[in-house]
């Protein structure tokens, strides 16, 4: 079985498209949360009602 390390894998590719010249904003793909159904915007506000009441941030960034 071939096994990959990941984080090898993901600085070699940031080095590539680097060499290529490919500049991508993470801003540009992130999902603006305007098709998403009301079950899950209540879930994503439960997950982050949560966090806060454990004092802890939370883990992922959500448009809801």
């Amino acid at each position: 079985m071939q096994t990959m390390d990941f984080d090898g894998y993901q600085e070699q590719l940031a080095r590539r498209k680097l060499e290529l010249g490919i500049v991508i904003d993470p801003e540009l793909y992130r999902n603006d949360g305007s098709r998403r159904t009301e079950s899950k915007r209540a879930l994503l506000q439960e997950l982050a009602d949560n966090a806060a009441a454990q004092g802890r941030p939370v883990r992922f960034k959500a448009n809801y």
